[in-house]
């Protein structure tokens, strides 16, 4: 009984920081969105791209904390990181060949 009270004690203290720190990043994120706005690059689409992956990749985060707050045991554990790892490893190859697209330069070649 003791150690399910503790449990849940520590599981609540758990959820609330997670929660705090979530609370932390958007306004941080938020914060660096104001910065760039005023920034000659804030309003390009470029900006707004690289904006969105780090809200995912944030917000994956946070759900991936959250699941393993509510892990049940050690193989649930393994589960719910090996799942994570293989999705973000996915996403950030993804962005990874994006952000080369983005950053190609354009060529013009001239009409004759």
């Amino acid at each position: 009984m003791a150690d399910n009270d503790s449990s849940e004690v520590i599981l609540k203290i758990m959820s609330k920081n997670l929660e705090q720190a979530r609370g932390a990043m958007t306004n941080y994120l938020q914060f660096i969105e104001k910065s760039l706005s005023v920034s000659p690059m804030g309003a390009s689409s470029q900006a707004n791209t690289l904006k969105g992956y780090v809200d995912r990749n944030v917000a994956a985060t946070f759900d991936f904390s959250e699941k393993m707050l509510h892990a049940k045991d050690f193989q649930d554990v393994v589960r719910i990181q090996t799942e994570f790892l293989q999705a973000q490893f996915r996403v950030l190859t993804d962005q990874a060949k994006d952000v080369v697209e983005m950053t190609k330069p354009t060529v013009i070649i001239p009409r004759e």
